[in-house]
C-alpha cells in the first residue's frame, strides 16, 4: 500500500465499509485547538457539555499513562496539566468508541480493555525508550486496530477472518484479510483517522502498522510514524507474553525490524518485557 492513497479510490478500497462522520463536539474543539491561543475556558465548556466526555477525560487524566502527582479533581486541572495534543486525542477516543459500538452493542468491551491496555502500555514503553511523546503512542496505541469494529460491523465473518490472520504463519495479517474479505483493518483504519483528523503521521502509521519493512525505511517515513509501529508491536507482544504465557505469530515477523529500529538486541527485548511485568498485571 502506497503511503499516499488515492482518495478516488476510497470506495472500492473499504467494500462498503461506513466511516462514521466526526461529531459536531469535536468539530469545534478541532477549530478552538487550531487557534494560536487556544482558550482554556473555552475547551473546558466544550467538554463540560458532555457529561460522559468529562468523566472520561477525568479518568484517563489520573490513569497510570498520565497521572501527576496529585490527583486531579476538575475538568480545568485535567484541560491545564494534560495540554491540548493528549486532550484531542482523548477526545477522539471517547466519540470514537461511542460511533463504533452504535451497532455493536456489548460486544467491543474486551476490543476497548485491549486497545487501552495496549495504549498504556506505549506510553510507558515509549517514555522508557525516549522514542516517541506520550500522546502520540497512546493515541496510536488505542487506535491503531479501530478499523476492526468497522469491518465487524460490514461483515459477519470478521471475527473468524482475524482468528485465521493471527494464526497465519506466513504472510502478512493483512494479507490474510484482503484475500478474505477484500479489504483490511488497517485501510479502513487509515480512512477513518483521516475523515476524524487525527495527527497524519498516526493515520500513515495505522495504515502500515503490519507491514514491518517501512521500519528501516528511513528516507520515506518519519521517524515518529515507525516509532508508533515499533512501540506497539512491543506493546502487544509483552501483553501477550505476561497474560497469556505464549508468544504469537506477528513478533517473528516483526522482531529483527523493531530491534533493529529501536536499536536493541533480542536480549534487551527480553529484559525490557520482564520489567514491564508488574505494569501490566
Amino acid at each position: 500500500m502506497d503511503a499516499v492513497v488515492d482518495e478516488q479510490q476510497i470506495s472500492s478500497l473499504l467494500k462498503g465499509v461506513d466511516i462514521p462522520p466526526r461529531p459536531t463536539i469535536l468539530l469545534e474543539l478541532d477549530k478552538e485547538l487550531g487557534k494560536e491561543n487556544p482558550s482554556t475556558a473555552e475547551l473546558v465548556r466544550l467538554i463540560s457539555s458532555d457529561v460522559a466526555l468529562s468523566g472520561h477525560l477525568m479518568q484517563v487524566a489520573n490513569s497510570p499513562a498520565f497521572a501527576g502527582a496529585a490527583p486531579l479533581s476538575s475538568i480545568t486541572q485535567a484541560v491545564q496539566f494534560l495540554g491540548t495534543r493528549s486532550i484531542f486525542s482523548i477526545v477522539v477516543s471517547r466519540l470514537l468508541q461511542v460511533a463504533l459500538e452504535s451497532k455493536l452493542e456489548g460486544r467491543l468491551e474486551r476490543f476497548w480493555e485491549s486497545s487501552t491496555l495496549t495504549a498504556n502500555l506505549c506510553v510507558e514503553i515509549a517514555e522508557r525508550l525516549r522514542c516517541l511523546p506520550a500522546d502520540i503512542a497512546y493515541t496510536f496505541g488505542l487506535f491503531h486496530d479501530c478499523g476492526i469494529p468497522l469491518l465487524m460491523r460490514r461483515f459477519p465473518q470478521t471475527k473468524s477472518v482475524l482468528m485465521q490472520a493471527n494464526a497465519a504463519e506466513d504472510g502478512t495479517f493483512t494479507q490474510i484479510e484482503d484475500r478474505l474479505l477484500g479489504t483490511n483493518h488497517a485501510v479502513v483504519g487509515y480512512f477513518l483517522a483521516r475523515r476524524w483528523r487525527l495527527p497524519a503521521d498516526v493515520a500513515q502509521a495505522i495504515l502500515h502498522h503490519h507491514d514491518y519493512s517501512v521500519l528501516l525505511r528511513a528516507s520515506e517515513f518519519s521517524h515518529t510514524m515507525r516509532a508508533q509501529i515499533a512501540v506497539s508491536v512491543l506493546a502487544e507482544h509483552a501483553i501477550r507474553l505476561h497474560t497469556q504465557g505464549e508468544s504469537e505469530n506477528e513478533w517473528p515477523k516483526a522482531a529483527a525490524a523493531v530491534c533493529a529500529f529501536l536499536g536493541l538486541s533480542l536480549g534487551g527485548v527480553d529484559d525490557l518485557i520482564e520489567d514491564l511485568r508488574d505494569y501490566i498485571h
